[in-house]
């Protein structure tokens, strides 16, 4: 499908449906409809006065109407009080329209842009969101399936513009969408891979395949490197599996060395039985999801190629399987972490976060700007969250500030956890200068708490998405199951920084 933007004078031809935006309660849409072809308005009357459409939200009043000019068929629909109006109930209608067309077998469908935007949106990101909600909408991962589910999807989606700036504007943002979004699909379909196909070895192969694709460079760090680098928490986890591990990391092809790079690190463990610590069978299947953080990365470094930022982007990924075997991590084993910090391993299911420490240590190598991992950490974040933040730590006010502001504008919200030093409590260890768990409280923080002693007090933040790294059930534009959470956060995130 091809989504553009349009200006209407130039607008040829008739399309096969036309999506026009009402408010509830708000008259005034009524002049856009005089301005397009007279007859919807006539249209639009007959439909309020016979109350089959109010402008409630969610609410779609479809029609055949061959008299018209411009269009075969028309949706009007219901966007609800302008003031509780947002870009997220915008893709979630875009998300929807496209359904419903698609199942009317339409080719072409065209929005009056101008009604359907929420207040104080600029046109670049009406076509971000509009591009966004599209290609996210459209993932499917049926590639193990014997017979994939045959779709026919709309060849052409207008998006019309009064003006040429605007158009410019809105191609701008359609541009930008379709890359986050891709790279977001990206994410989706590794974290889909069953744990039987997407071994470390082979995730760090798919790595250094988007890499050549999107010119990066890649290193792949395979098992006798990461034991020269005295990466124990790495090791300590892999040991249990026949899969050896793997240490991706992804830079950007940027030669300015006046600003510090950003260094973004990803949790890697393709499949995640909780070790000796074993977790429950139920939803077990989805443990495949547990190198979430890791797709995020590496995708999040696919548009960073893209994005012609003045600074490098550096992407880590430790990357290995979490298994119970005749050779597994035990409780109570004491391994040293790549910055000489000792841990004892209380529960072999708090694994990622052993190797993320040895992620982060090695981090700070490069002295940057900003460290940020991402991680499906702990079910007490999800416990917390629900489906629909992210929980976020951090010591450095300027980046976690900077992350929530582009959580609200990419659609993936955070929320700000504390840090306090009374948590340090819970880590400090008996046997060793740390344990890897606590009390059994407060289990997202003490997850931070932990990273914490592996940034060398650098800028640094944590995005917990085990909240969101996958669904349960459908959400507005998103389909059950991953969904590439942390790209478009980091994405904008980017953006902003440049």
């Amino acid at each position: 499908m091809k989504c553009s933007a349009v200006l209407k004078t130039e607008a040829k031809g008739k399309w096969d449906a036309l999506v026009i935006g009402f408010f509830e309660g708000e008259k005034d849409s009524l002049t856009v409809l005089g301005k397009l072809d007279r007859p919807l308005k006539e249209l639009f009357k007959h439909a309020l006065q016979t109350k089959k459409f109010q402008g409630k939200e969610r609410e779609i009043f479809f029609t055949y109407a061959p008299g018209l000019k411009n269009t075969r068929a028309v949706y009007f629909a219901g966007l609800g009080k302008k003031e509780k109006y947002d870009a997220e109930k915008f893709k979630g209608l875009v998300s929807r329209l496209l359904k419903h067309a698609e199942a009317q077998k339409f080719a072409t469908l065209a929005v009056e842009l101008k009604t359907v935007a929420p207040q104080k949106t600029s046109s670049h990101d009406l076509g971000r969101a509009v591009e966004e909600a599209r290609v996210l909408s459209t993932f499917r991962f049926d590639k193990y399936k014997s017979k994939p589910e045959e779709r026919k999807e709309i060849q052409a989606l207008d998006l019309l513009c009064d003006e040429g700036l605007e158009r410019k504007e809105v191609q701008s943002g359609i541009r930008f969408g379709r890359w986050v979004a891709e790279a977001a699909n990206i994410a989706r379909s590794l974290a889909s891979e069953p744990a039987n196909r997407l071994t470390p070895r082979v995730l760090a192969a798919r790595a250094e395949g988007i890499a050549k694709e999107a010119g990066l460079t890649c290193k792949i760090l395979n098992e006798n490197e990461i034991k020269k680098l005295n990466m124990g928490g790495l090791l300590g986890v892999a040991q249990g599996s026949h899969e050896p591990p793997r240490f991706i990391i992804l830079e950007t092809d940027v030669k300015n060395k006046s600003q510090k790079p950003v260094v973004l690190v990803g949790k890697g463990i393709t499949f995640d039985s909780g070790g000796i610590s074993l977790k429950p069978a139920n939803d077990m299947e989805k443990m495949k999801y547990d190198m979430s953080g890791a797709a995020a990365v590496i995708a999040a470094l696919s548009v960073a190629a893209k994005m012609d930022l003045p600074f490098k982007v550096i992407g880590l990924a430790p990357t290995c399987e979490n298994l119970p075997s005749e050779r597994p991590q035990r409780p109570g084993d004491i391994v040293t972490i790549s910055n000489g910090k000792t841990v004892e391993v209380i529960n072999t299911d708090a694994e990622g976060r052993m190797i993320l420490a040895d992620g982060l240590s090695y981090a700070t190598k490069y002295s940057p700007r900003y460290i940020i991992d991402l991680a499906t950490l702990t079910g007490s974040c999800r416990a917390t969250f629900g489906e629909y933040a992210i929980g976020m730590m951090g010591n450095h006010r300027a980046l976690l500030d900077a992350l929530k502001d582009a959580g609200e504008k990419s659609g993936e919200r955070c929320w700000e956890l504390p840090l306090w030093d009374e948590y340090r409590e819970h880590i400090k260890g008996e046997f060793a200068d740390l344990k890897n768990v606590g009390k059994g409280t407060a289990g997202a923080i003490i997850g931070g708490k932990f990273l914490e002693e592996f940034v060398d007090n650098l800028p640094w933040a944590h995005l917990d998405i085990a909240s969101t790294g996958w669904f349960d059930e459908n959400h507005a534009y998103i389909s059950r199951g991953p969904s590439g959470a942390g790209v478009r956060i980091l994405a904008q995130f980017l953006k902003d920084l440049a």
